[in-house]
């Protein structure tokens, strides 16, 4: 028993005939006779009384109606249930604090206005957690600053993002043009995280240059890190991407692409996997939502 046999049969039993079942459909009518007479074989009863006309069903051709029409309804849905299932479906998302606290939202929020059915989940944590996931597959990409340690996974950079020195306003600091490193080591400085075994790049490119230099407070918070500078405790380096629209109000904002390195930022997934539909899409999405003060390294 095959699906052709079966929807000649249902075709015959919606139209009364042959003929209009074979045009229907768009079949000769001798190959729908056979697929009838095939269909009577395999399950070794008359399904159609054909001494009447229109032709009639028997009572074993009825019950055969009613279990066939909705098992081909079924079958004939499939494709489209499949592709909105692709269209929908699931998408995780990880993240680095610097991005989740930012970058990210505007692309979220877009992602969810567009396709509302797709369950979405963002999952954040330090670097090194986020690789464990994209790596064990809990998230389908992260969204990180991209360095030389991703041999792993497939990378594509989104933009490029300064790191930026922010004090409070009237700080002595700006006194002078900002042109050196030891300009700034001079200074008590507040970082994010970074420990003394594994420094943060401020404090890699001091040592680098033999500066001495003070680490007044680490803190994992970016939010933090701006309170107690706005109080004047000390000055800080941070990524462009962190700051909020009214930060340039409240601080005193000095770009520092001259002085340290550039940072890419991008998408990771493990390597040689293709990215799924809705994650394509986020990524698009993603895109589009890059703040204009970002540099984006897409055509």
């Amino acid at each position: 028993m095959d699906l052709r046999e079966l929807r000649s049969f249902c075709a015959v039993a919606q139209y009364g005939s042959i003929t209009k079942a074979a045009e229907h459909l768009l079949l000769r009518q001798p190959a729908v006779t056979l697929h009838i007479q095939e269909l009577e074989r395999e399950t070794g009863v008359t399904l159609l009384d054909r001494s009447k006309r229109p032709v009639q069903l028997t009572a074993a051709g009825n019950h055969l109606t009613e279990l066939a029409k909705p098992l081909l309804k079924q079958i004939d849905s499939l494709p489209t249930e499949t592709a909105e299932f692709a269209h929908q479906g699931k998408l995780t998302v990880a993240a680095t604090p610097e991005m989740s606290r930012n970058m990210l939202v505007d692309g979220i929020v877009s992602y969810r206005e567009a396709y509302p059915d797709t369950r979405l989940f963002v999952r954040g944590g330090p670097l090194p957690e986020v690789l464990r996931m994209v790596r064990d597959r809990e998230a389908d990409l992260a969204f990180v600053p991209i360095n030389e340690r991703f041999g792993d996974f497939n990378v594509e950079t989104l933009f490029t993002n300064e790191r930026v020195l922010l004090a409070s306003h009237g700080h002595p600091i700006f006194d002078k043009p900002i042109e050196t490193l030891e300009q700034i080591a001079a200074w008590p400085l507040i970082v994010g995280g970074g420990t003394r075994d594994n420094p943060s790049h401020i404090e890699g490119k001091f040592n680098q240059s033999g500066l001495d230099y003070n680490v007044i407070m680490r803190l994992d918070s970016f939010d933090a890190i701006k309170r107690y500078v706005s109080k004047g405790m000390g000055i800080s380096i941070m990524p462009r991407v962190v700051l909020e629209p009214d930060d340039e109000e409240n601080f005193s904002i000095v770009g520092l692409a001259h002085l340290l390195d550039i940072q890419h930022v991008g998408i990771i997934t493990v390597r040689d996997t293709t990215l799924s539909g809705p994650a394509q899409r986020f990524v698009e999405i993603l895109k589009k939502t890059i703040p204009p003060h970002i540099s984006p390294r897409w055509p």
